[in-house]
């Protein structure tokens, strides 16, 4: 079977408020797992205080309609479109959404995979976005086992 894969990035709009930014972000996490999870889509995004980046997997149909509901939320603003690729398997099989944000002690993390050392995605190409994303979202996950409700980051498969 064969999925679609979309790379998207966009501004962040959630504010500078660390509390705020952590509040909106297990929002959106838990909105995109409930309708995920109801669409069959899996994936995973990151944030800093500039940047949004999300890989969305699943049938055509139900990633783009995602994608459409995400280009219209006013969380995001100057959304690109950076790729659309038909795969054969999901990079994120066991996340209906997982989620980070970039924090200060990943800079080593960032350096390796942005070729200046610094994060921004009009920089990156669509296969470097997904494997940062994914060291991310994994560094995360692996120093945080049972994040808390208001974590930076969850996964739920």
């Amino acid at each position: 079977m064969s999925f679609l894969r979309l790379v998207y990035y966009s501004r962040n709009r959630l504010g500078s408020d660390p509390d705020t930014v952590a509040d909106q972000m297990a929002d959106i996490l838990s909105a995109s797992i409930a309708n995920n999870r109801m669409h069959g889509i899996t994936g995973a995004m990151m944030v800093d205080e500039r940047w949004f980046v999300q890989v969305l997997e699943g049938r055509t149909g139900p990633v783009t309609a995602a994608y459409e509901r995400i280009a219209a939320d006013p969380r995001h603003s100057d959304i690109v479109l950076a790729d659309q690729t038909v795969v054969d398997e999901r990079r994120f099989p066991y996340w209906w959404m997982a989620g980070a944000a970039i924090e200060p002690d990943m800079s080593d993390l960032v350096r390796r995979w942005c070729e200046d050392g610094e994060f921004d995605p009009t920089r990156m190409t669509p296969r470097r976005l997904v494997d940062l994303t994914e060291a991310v979202v994994t560094a995360y996950m692996s120093r945080t086992p049972e994040p808390p409700a208001r974590s930076h980051a969850f996964a739920n498969a």
